[in-house]
């Protein structure tokens, strides 16, 4: 096995941790290894390189910051197979290379880079400077697979899961928006693919037995699901939109929705970058799921629940009876496991 070039990994002087991209959702997911990272790598300099672009060095640096110390997005590492045999982009030596993916020819590129230590998942780990013991079991979370990479040259890490620091201004903005004496509960309908998507009618449904049940339902409705905001609010009167305010800038920003998130007692969601969105603000969270596995994607929340399609017979969202959802969020809103 291979050594790396510090005495410890709290006293490595340089990481460099590679992805292919980073939007929306994968930024989100990827904030509490972020903060592993840097538990596991105090004093290094860390520095996120991705073939295309990352919503961490943008729309989320705010949460980003004091964590990763350089971003070199659209590195063009990875981009194609004749990158293992071309000029790299750049040859700044690193202490060590954490390789998140598993396509072997872009880890074999990407090694190239001068470094101490290589650390890769691809091939079984056969590329890899550090290997898990035998009998592992591939994590099924993301966050743990990359948590995983972490802690095989640093060993267990403990971080800490202090609060995302919102921005003041957001929050306060949030509060005018959602004012006190409410009880809200965010209802998310929306996903980037309708596939994910449990039925418009049944978001209805739920958001008037939430009403029945003296709350206030927050329909958070993105960009891309505007057309449903005049149906929504002639079907269920009485629920806020916060969303659509003419408190926000104009434009769409996760930390806004983070902001909403915060000032709601807990939320239904489907599989999409909004859940991700309210679990990082880390409230009682309900997400929905069809076709894809919850159990690699789950948004990591301290008070969380799944419904699967899976669980009544169908790959389909559609399939989510209502008052499974209904149950499901109540005994979470009242703390039950």
């Amino acid at each position: 096995m291979a050594r790396p070039v510090f005495e410890s990994a709290a006293t490595a002087p340089s990481v460099a941790v590679f992805s292919y991209e980073e939007i929306i959702g994968d930024g989100l997911y990827k904030l509490p290894v972020l903060r592993t990272l840097r538990a596991a790598f105090p004093v290094a300099k860390i520095t996120w390189i991705t073939t295309r672009g990352t919503v961490l060095a943008h729309k989320l640096a705010p949460l980003t910051q004091g964590l990763v110390d350089e971003f070199r997005e659209n590195s063009g590492i990875g981009n194609g197979v004749s990158g293992v045999i071309m000029p790299m982009p750049f040859r700044e030596n690193y202490s060590l290379i954490i390789d998140t993916q598993n396509v072997v020819w872009r880890s074999l590129t990407l090694k190239r880079l001068p470094h101490g230590a290589f650390v890769s998942p691809a091939a079984n780990f056969r590329l890899s400077d550090f290997k898990p013991k035998p009998g592992r079991v591939k994590p099924r979370h993301m966050v743990d697979r990359l948590t995983e990479l972490i802690e095989l040259v640093a060993g267990p890490v403990n971080a800490e899961r202090p609060p995302i620091n919102i921005p003041a201004d957001l929050l306060a903005r949030a509060a005018h928006v959602l004012p006190d004496g409410a009880r809200y509960i965010a209802l998310a309908p929306g996903a980037g693919k309708r596939i994910k998507c449990w039925p418009l009618d049944n978001f209805i449904a739920l958001a008037r037995e939430v009403q029945r049940q003296g709350n206030t339902p927050a329909f958070i409705i993105g960009p891309d699901e505007t057309e449903w905001v005049a149906p929504l609010r002639e079907a269920v009167p009485g629920a806020v939109f916060p969303e659509q305010n003419d408190a926000w800038d104009a434009g769409f920003s996760p930390l806004r929705t983070m902001a909403i998130a915060r000032r709601c007692a807990g939320a239904v969601a489907n599989d999409a970058g909004v859940s991700h969105m309210l679990g990082a603000a880390d409230i009682p969270l309900l997400t929905l799921y069809g076709p894809t596995d919850s159990e690699k994607f789950r948004p990591r929340v301290t008070h969380g629940r799944v419904l699967r399609a899976s669980d009544f017979g169908s790959n389909e969202t559609s399939a989510i009876p209502l008052d499974a959802v209904v149950r499901e969020l109540q005994d979470l809103l009242e703390g039950r496991t």
